[in-house]
């Protein structure tokens, strides 16, 4: 039996005024008046109807991304937004760009209409006397997500990462964690540092902005500091609640730190390519194959395989925005040696499919 049977009368006649109020609240707000924008924070602050919304939203949100499925997709709340933005999608469906382009923005503005209802559901928590009361972010494949949190902090999560903060922040710190890829541009607050906690380190700010790398089974974790001024800490493994001083960062400076001694691996000068994947940019400036994999696995949410070791020697330098998996590899393969195959897509007997797969090999001409 669905939610929306289960609901009582009085439900489903709310559930008729509701949906209309929080499609011109999402796109219009400023259109709303007192009385309205009054009555969606009522909604969303604790009571049985918003909990069910946010519940059947956040369901069936891991559930469509986490399998890949392209069926329905938060017929709920998300439901219109969804709807037109895929039909654009069928009608440019021989444009793969634009059909990319689509479907991150689908990914994006579903996780934004969440967290609006997350921030309504708690946003009076601490009031009532809870604490503790946290709320987590994804970035599906494929995808990056922009953010907002609590205390006005913005930026952007990458493709396949996590970002967990309370929906209020309390005390004399702001706390978050991170796995994957987040950019932070924080509000300054000198009273409250803005730390970011990861699994091996953890970067402490006040008002700056910085990008964070720190996917799992990484043997590395890198910082870059665009602005401002951080403070890098290792956490002690024999203490996993304490930590060490590594050292304070400079602006325009990135660092790589291995994971388990926390010595610097490496320091670049040169941090623009390491921040512009949140404009939508691959940027590579001599870099190995191993770090083009890496990017491109999650940009464009696919598997590679290096069938030839010797392929590792080869350094790229090369700026893609808005191109197609082609049109990436046949240009990385205009440059060197390395050639690629494009594997059809497996279906899964569930019907979802895995994620399409890539073989780099040396090209047969290549004496080298």
């Amino acid at each position: 039996m669905s939610l929306k049977s289960k609901m009582s009368r009085s439900d489903k006649t709310r559930e008729e005024l509701v949906y209309p109020l929080l499609d011109k609240f999402y796109h219009n707000r400023e259109e709303c008046s007192a009385e309205e924008i009054s009555r969606v924070k009522e909604w969303f602050s604790g009571l049985k109807f918003g909990k069910e919304v946010y519940q059947r939203a956040r369901r069936e949100w891991d559930e469509t991304f986490s399998s890949g499925d392209q069926k329905e997709l938060l017929d709920e709340i998300l439901y219109k937004i969804y709807y037109r933005i895929r039909v654009e999608e069928f009608k440019k469906e021989k444009e793969e760009k634009k059909v990319i382009r689509l479907r991150r923005i689908i990914a994006s503005i579903a996780v934004s209409v969440i967290l609006i209802i997350v921030g309504y559901l708690f946003g009076n928590v601490n009031d009532s006397g809870l604490k503790n009361v946290y709320s987590e972010l994804h970035a599906p494949y494929g995808s990056r997500v922009r953010f907002e949190l609590p205390d006005g902090t913005a930026g952007w999560l990458n493709s396949g990462s996590s970002l967990r903060y309370p929906v209020r922040f309390t005390g004399k710190k702001r706390i978050v964690s991170l796995e994957g890829e987040g950019y932070f541009d924080v509000k300054h607050d000198p009273g409250r540092p803005f730390i970011v906690q990861t699994s091996g380190t953890r970067v402490i700010a006040l008002g700056t902005s910085f990008n964070v790398q720190a996917f799992a089974n990484s043997e590395e974790e890198e910082i870059t500091l665009v602005k401002g001024k951080v403070v890098i800490e290792k956490k002690l493994m024999s203490d996993d609640s304490k930590y060490r001083h590594l050292l304070i960062m400079k602006p325009r400076q990135h660092v790589g730190i291995d994971v388990k001694t926390g010595r610097i691996v490496f320091m670049d000068w040169n941090t623009e390519k390491y921040i512009a994947w949140k404009d939508g940019k691959l940027v590579f400036r001599n870099d190995p194959l191993s770090r083009v994999v890496n990017e491109m696995e999650r940009y464009y949410n696919v598997d590679i395989e290096v069938q030839d070791p010797q392929l590792s020697k080869y350094h790229f330098h090369a700026t893609f925005e808005d191109e197609t998996l082609f049109e990436s590899l046949r240009l990385l393969s205009l440059s060197s040696a390395m050639d690629y195959i494009i594997c059809k897509r497996q279906k899964n007997p569930d019907g979802t499919f895995k994620k399409r797969k890539v073989i780099l090999y040396r090209k047969k001409n290549d004496l080298t």
